[in-house]
């Protein structure tokens, strides 16, 4: 799934091309529309209808174009990559674990098979309620040459158990990942080497969906692809990563000590660490070769619950940092990343969800010009546009993109909609629990 295949390059290209050409028919077809229509002759309910929803349809664009263009010269400017660390520093990897019995194996099999000459395992259980223990501790005698610690202690929280880890650790560099992680066997060696500059603080890792058979699951692995990996290739131009992923970070030992590590006040830990190790003034960058695979929830309440549980960790981890909206001179790379996960999350989620109702609405009530049904069109296809780009940049399925339609039309309207209820109910300070995800037991380090 990872290595370089060049049909699948060639099949990406093609499916870019194709999308280009569309983009370049469907805009023929507005100018045609325009010449044919004269919008001046609409109502004056219509058009301020028609304005606000240009203006939103161009705001997306120009999010899409200029996320496209960060990507690509990020993509440029490190095509030859970091050049690996000689001797290779021990690092330190971290799993904490709780009721991972379904993974925990496989999750210890990958990291076995890393392809890197200096490095220990340390498995945290955190207070596990089923066999997870008992699981990870045969392989504390798998290699001689590689130390695994398991290591049990009282449940305490997953930050609880990164920050026991940490304290554990004897590398200088320190991986974290989840339970559910299978790690690709190069991705430690791409991570590291970037620790070679003395201002980098955190390595974010390129996280890929690896159960693809369901809607839902085929959407995330989308998503994650062109979502997630393509604003983080845009913010590490600019060394301001957002979010340094769970299922794999690593970390600078020294840089999280300056920060005393992980918090346990907000349901989104890992984005609250970033956040403070951006203030603190260290450059976070994004490592698209350092590829990790996970389970993503394929029903929908699972789905649901995830997000409402990211939403709101997030926008505690916003209200906590509050005064870095107000300070850029002080922490600009804090002050970029607040702003930045705060249009996210409450922002364009609002202007999504209220631009698409004004749509309906109009289309149902008002006569709006089919001009606007081309823009729609047209956004659409920018949306698999950015699609292909990712795609062929990535080396993946070439079919992801043919979803492209489904993601932008259904797909991110249920999670702003997802959003927004859990933005509410954390204004509203409703209580909430961590709600845990079930294992599906489907990830194994063939993936890799």
């Amino acid at each position: 799934m990872v290595k370089q295949s060049l049909p699948r390059t060639a099949a990406s290209i093609a499916a870019l091309a194709l999308v280009a050409a569309a983009a370049i028919a469907v805009h023929a077809l507005a100018l045609a529309t325009a010449r044919a229509e004269n919008p001046a002759l609409l109502g004056p309910g219509s058009r301020v209808l028609l304005a606000v929803l240009f203006g939103f349809l161009l705001l997306l664009a120009c999010r899409h174009l200029a996320m496209l263009a960060l990507a690509t010269s990020e993509q440029w400017a490190n095509a030859r990559g970091a050049d690996e660390l000689a001797p290779a520093p021990l690092v330190s990897i971290i799993v904490p674990a709780f009721n991972e019995g379904a993974m925990i194996r496989a999750v210890l099999e990958s990291l076995f098979a890393i392809d890197y000459a200096n490095y220990e395992v340390l498995v945290i259980d955190d207070g596990s309620s089923d066999d997870t223990f008992v699981r990870a501790l045969p392989f504390q005698r798998r290699r001689p040459e590689i130390e695994c610690r398991v290591l049990a202690k009282p449940n305490g929280g997953k930050f609880d158990a990164l920050n026991h880890g940490i304290a554990q650790a004897r590398g200088e560099i320190v991986v974290c990942i989840d339970g559910d992680s299978i790690v690709h066997r190069d991705a430690l060696k791409r991570c590291v080497a970037h620790f070679a500059d003395p201002r980098i603080g955190a390595v974010a890792g390129n996280v890929r969906v690896a159960n693809r058979a369901s809607a839902w699951s085929a959407l995330q692995a989308l998503e994650y692809i062109a979502g997630y990996g393509l604003s983080k290739r845009a913010q590490s131009l600019a060394r301001a990563v957002t979010i340094v992923p769970g299922p794999l970070g690593a970390f600078r030992k020294s840089a999280l000590a300056a920060v005393n590590g992980y918090e346990g006040d907000t349901f989104a830990e890992d984005f609250d660490l970033t956040v403070k190790l951006l203030a603190a003034g260290w450059h976070i960058v994004y490592e698209p070769r350092a590829i990790v695979f996970t389970e993503a929830p394929e029903r929908t309440l699972e789905l649901l619950k995830q997000r409402y549980r990211w939403t709101r960790g997030s926008l505690q981890a916003l209200r906590k940092r509050r005064r870095g909206f107000f300070t850029p001179r002080r922490a600009p790379l804090r002050f970029i990343a607040l702003w930045y996960l705060a249009a996210e999350y409450l922002a364009l989620p609002a202007l999504h969800i209220a631009a698409q109702l004004i749509f309906i609405l109009s289309e149902l009530f008002f006569d709006l010009p089919a001009l606007m049904l081309c823009w729609w069109l047209q956004l659409i296809v920018l949306e698999c546009a950015a699609a292909a780009f990712c795609v062929a940049l990535e080396d993946e399925s070439p079919w992801l993109v043919a979803i492209a339609p489904a993601f932008r039309v259904f797909y991110m309207v249920v999670l702003d909609v997802a959003r927004l209820l859990a933005a509410a109910e954390e204004f509203a300070a409703v209580g909430m629990n961590w709600d845990k995800l079930s294992r599906l037991g489907k990830l194994k380090p063939a993936h890799v």
